[in-house]
This record gives structure tokens, C-alpha cells and sequence, in this order.
């Protein structure tokens, strides 16, 4: 409620408003003076009986509206013409003060009956509306009658409180960003977070203290209708949690600005020895790994690097991940990803988008956000597709700035095509119309290029033999370097970030955050190797197609987690 004190201050503040709605409904100056000063005087008499209003505006723009119905039934003898717009305004009431306050609270009493979840309104509509007695409610509904009377003065005491509650106007609609760390299934498609607005915002306000249906749907002021159907599909994924019997919390940790900024400077701090160490132990080995003769051996030096080193980066960051989760005697070192009642494993990786949190946040130095904002590094993409002979073809992409800037999706490769265009390339073939076809889409990515009707890989492509010696070097390489070597540099984020992990989260969730959430040393090792001169960066068609890699094998992945 709203304390209200007359004064004129408070008159000046509407009086414009009032002469505004005057005007407009009576379209003449004179009538719509006198219709002023009849609402100034009907607004006065009422402001001195009230000492709290809920809702000011609308109380004054329901008084106006009472007092314009009045007006015109006062005057319409002497008008000829009458706006049909006027006739939805007209009422009967004498009292125009009391018309407003019926009609207001009516209004407030509506919207709360949305509010109330389903359960609350069907007894609303079957008591208070159609006059069933609690007998009658409780065979139709199939509960005690004890309980039905129990469930009418809860009803009562929410719908007495929101009525005399202020209107929600704090709230402001936000957006989640990121995805999933693993798979999931189409049909359930993360029910539909970071795409639909209000099922990131169910996630958002429930992320910390439980709510009920009632409470969240106070909170985002929508009608309680349309949030169960999200909630039941949120609980189904396990993204909600039923806490208290009838209330509800996100389960999984969101991620803000700051918390990037935070890893990004964390990054830069420790990886570089590490970035050095596996630069060097490629480029000792470097002439050995072209001569093997793969498909792209002839093509720049740096641009074979960039693609290969993900594999090793990759490799010893998930071994050590998994040393790190052992020592914690944590069941995710051996069944890592969370199983969802949809069939799928997977985390939930997502952040709050916050834009303006960069113009108002004092914590980091202008140099520290500069550093933030130019940092490279995006994300790790494998697949694989079978060829046939139990013989599949796998792809790992590092997606970084450079892609993105030019505008590039974040796709898989076709590691169909690609494998047909190989073997049209080593066996001298001449392409069918077919093969023409997924040519020009591989040359349209980047991954191919033609020249005089000849394809080229641009990439390194490795047949199954040529796959079996580069996987000999590329152990000894994380012989020599430690199948370990990250474990430090894992628990240091973790060490990091624990404080900033709210305590509602799973013991598995924490964990998660801790390790893993903030780790992106397995792709901010290229372009920190770019920064400091060791990889050439890359031109725009580089950019197309770069850090990409496929290679046939029986043996399956043994690269990435």
C-alpha cells in the first residue's frame, strides 16, 4: 500500500493527466474543462477519506472513467452525438469513489485468481463462483472435505494478501545463454531454455530460495496457466527440484559476467608454461607427424599445428580431470554426466546475459575488462559419422574469435562428405555429379578447394593407417608431457570459484562448477599461443576452417571426453 498525503503537489502532479483524459473523451475544451474540475473535486473528497492506496494511477484513471459515466449521463440531453466508445464507460453507481474502489479491487481480485495454482483455482471457481458446497468439491476433486475446507482459508488469506499488495513492478525479463555440456534429445530439446523467454525466467527467479506456483508467478507477473506446463517439463529434465513439498529451485549453477571475467584473467595467468611445454613438444616432433603423408601434410606449417594440438590438449585436460575427480572420491571420475529422464546426460552450461553489468561493475580495472573482451577462446565441437566396415570418421573443430567474427555457425563438419572427397582425391577418381555437388558445399566452408576441377583438403585428413602412426607420436607427446599435467591447474579454478557456488547446488553440481565450468584451457592454449607469436594468426579463409581435424578409425575417440 501506498501512503498518501493530499496536498498541492499531489493535485498538480495529476492535474494534467485529468484535463488530458478530458479533453479526449469529450472533445471539446469547455466540457472537457468542467469534466476536469468535476474529477479534481471527486478525486479531492476521496484522496481526504484515504490515508494508503494500493495502486494510485489506476485508482485515479478508474475514478475518472466513473466520473466521465456520470458526466455524460448529465449531459448527453444536450449533446447530439456521443462517442460509442463512451457507452463501455457508462455506470450505474451513484457513489463514484466506491464504483472505483469496487472495480479496482475486482480487477486485483482477478488477477490473483490467475495467480493461484491449479489445484486453488479449481476450488475458487467451484466455491465461490459456481456455489458448490466443500461436500460437493471434495467428490469432484476426489480429497478429504477437511482438506478442501483447509485449502478455501488458504485461498482466502493468499487472495486477501495480493489484493492489498503493490503491484510488481521491479521485475525486469531476462535471457540465459549456453546450452548443455553432453546431448540431449530433440523431442525435449532442453524444454526449451535459453529460447523461450519465460522458461529462462522460471529458472532465473527460482534460482535460490524456492518458490511456489503462486510465488513465481507473482514474481513475473503471469498468470499461473501458463507456467505449469513449463515447470512439470523443467522438473522432468531435473532443471527444477521440488523442495518442501510444493515449492521449487533450479538445480544447476547460472553463470554471470563477472564469473567470465574472472576465468578469462585466471587463464591468462597460468596457462601460459603450460601453452609453451606443449608448443614445443609438437614442433620437435612436427616433421615426423607431416611425413606420415595424411591429406593437408603439404599445407602451412602453423595451419596443421592449430589443428592438431587440440587433440593432445584435449587428451591431457580430460585425464586430468578425471585424476582430479578421483582424488575428490567423486562418482563423475567414472559416469560424468548427470542422467536425465529424457534419456540424455548432460550439464546445464548457461549465463545471464548482462550487458550493462560492463558499464556499472567497479571490481576489474579498465584493463582487465579490455584483456576479458579480447580473449579468444570459444568452445571444443567433435563428431563422427559411421562410413561403413565398422569404420567411422570423426572431426574435432575449436570454435574461436575468428570464426565468429566472420559470421560462421557453430556446425559440425560433414564428415561424410569430407571422407568421399578424400577418396576421390587419393584415388584420382573423377568426380559424378554428386560428388560435384558436396564439393562445392565443402569449397563454399572452406574445407576443400579446387583447382583445375581437382579437389584439395585444406584440412588435415588422416586415413586409418595414416591415423595409427600419428596416434603413436601423439602418445609419446602425453608420455612426455604427463597424462597429469593440468590436475594444478583444475584445482586452482576450482579453489577459485568455490566461494562464488551457491550452497542450495548438489554436492555433484558444486563439483561440476569446480572442475569443469570454468576450465577452457583445452582451446584458450591455441590462441594464447597466437598471442605470443608462436602460431601465425590466420587469414579470413584460414579462419574458415581452422583448428579442424578428421580421421578414420575402428578404435573409436580417444581424444576428447
Amino acid at each position: 500500500m501506498i501512503a498518501i498525503k493530499l496536498n498541492d503537489e499531489l493535485i498538480t502532479r495529476y492535474a494534467k493527466k485529468i484535463m488530458g483524459f478530458a479533453y479526449a473523451r469529450a472533445r471539446d475544451v469547455t466540457a472537457a474543462e468542467d469534466l476536469s474540475q468535476e474529477i479534481l473535486a471527486q478525486l479531492t473528497n476521496a484522496l481526504r477519506r484515504h490515508e494508503k492506496i494500493a495502486d494510485l494511477d489506476g485508482f485515479v484513471y478508474t475514478l475518472c472513467c466513473y466520473t466521465w459515466s456520470n458526466f455524460v449521463r448529465a449531459n448527453k440531453k444536450h449533446w447530439r452525438n456521443l462517442d460509442l466508445s463512451a457507452l463501455a464507460e457508462q455506470r450505474s453507481g451513484e457513489d463514484i469513489e466506491s464504483d472505483a474502489e469496487r472495480s479496482d479491487t475486482a480487477e486485483r481480485l482477478r488477477r490473483e485468481i490467475a495467480y493461484l495454482s491449479a489445484l486453488h483455482r479449481k476450488i475458487t471457481l467451484r466455491f465461490w463462483f459456481d456455489g458448490r458446497t466443500g461436500a460437493e468439491i471434495s467428490r469432484e476433486l476426489g480429497i478429504p472435505q477437511s482438506t478442501v475446507r483447509w485449502h478455501i482459508g488458504e485461498i482466502k488469506n493468499k487472495l486477501k494478501v495480493g489484493i492489498e499488495m503493490a503491484d510488481n513492478l521491479s521485475y525486469t525479463p531476462q535471457k540465459l545463454v549456453g546450452g548443455l555440456d553432453g546431448s540431449t534429445t530433440p523431442e525435449h530439446n532442453m524444454a526449451g531454455m535459453g529460447e523461450d523467454r519465460l522458461v529462462d525466467n522460471i529458472l532465473i527467479v527460482c534460482y535460490g530460495k524456492p518458490l511456489t506456483v503462486e510465488e513465481i508467478a507473482r514474481k513475473l507477473s503471469v498468470a499461473a496457466a501458463y507456467l505449469e506446463y513449463h515447470i512439470e517439463e523443467l522438473v522432468f529434465m531435473d532443471y527444477l527440484k521440488v523442495v518442501e513439498k510444493n515449492k521449487y529451485q533450479t538445480t544447476f549453477f547460472i553463470s554471470r559476467e563477472r564469473y567470465s571475467v574472472m576465468e578469462t584473467l585466471h587463464i591468462n595467468r597460468e596457462i601460459p608454461p603450460y601453452a609453451e611445454r606443449i608448443y614445443n613438444a609438437f614442433a620437435e616432433r612436427y616433421e615426423r607427424i607431416r611425413d606420415i603423408g595424411f591429406l593437408g601434410s603439404d599445407l602451412d606449417r602453423d595451419t596443421v599445428l592449430w589443428a592438431l594440438l587440440p587433440l593432445t590438449i584435449s587428451r591431457l585436460y580430460y585425464a586430468s580431470l578425471t585424476a582430479v575427480l578421483e582424488r575428490a572420491g567423486s562418482h563423475l571420475a567414472y559416469d560424468f554426466y548427470p542422467h536425465r529422464k529424457d534419456g540424455s546426460q548432460h550439464w546445464v552450461n548457461t549465463r545471464i546475459i548482462d550487458d550493462d553489468w560492463y558499464d556499472t561493475q567497479t571490481e576489474f580495472t579498465a584493463e582487465e575488462i579490455a584483456e576479458h573482451k579480447n580473449f579468444k577462446a570459444a568452445g571444443v565441437w567433435q563428431n563422427s559419422e559411421d562410413l561403413g566396415g565398422g569404420v567411422k570418421a570423426y572431426s574435432v573443430t575449436v570454435m574461436g574469435r575468428g570464426r565468429m567474427d566472420l559470421g560462421i555457425k557453430l556446425e559440425f563438419p560433414n564428415v561424410v562428405e569430407l571422407a568421399r572427397i578424400a577418396q576421390i582425391i587419393r584415388g584420382g577418381e573423377e568426380p559424378n555429379e554428386y560428388d560435384k555437388l558436396i564439393i562445392a558445399n565443402q569449397v563454399k566452408l572452406g574445407y576443400v578447394s579446387v583447382t583445375d576441377g581437382k579437389p584439395k583438403m585444406l584440412i588435415p585428413f588422416f586415413s586409418e593407417e595414416e591415423y595409427g602412426r600419428l596416434t603413436a607420436i601423439l602418445d609419446e607427446i602425453a608420455a612426455e608431457l604427463g597424462e597429469d599435467m593440468f590436475v594444478e591447474c583444475i584445482e586452482g579454478v576450482g579453489r577459485l570459484f568455490e566461494p562464488e557456488i551457491p550452497a542450495f547446488l548438489s554436492e555433484d553440481e558444486r563439483l561440476y562448477v569446480k572442475t569443469t565450468r570454468f576450465s577452457a584451457v583445452h582451446y584458450a592454449i591455441l590462441y594464447m599461443l597466437e598471442n605470443n607469436g608462436f602460431l601465425r594468426s590466420p587469414t579470413d579463409d584460414e579462419a574458415k576452417c581452422l583448428c579442424t581435424v578428421v580421421w578414420c578409425a575402428k578404435t573409436g575417440n580417444r581424444w576428447l571426453a
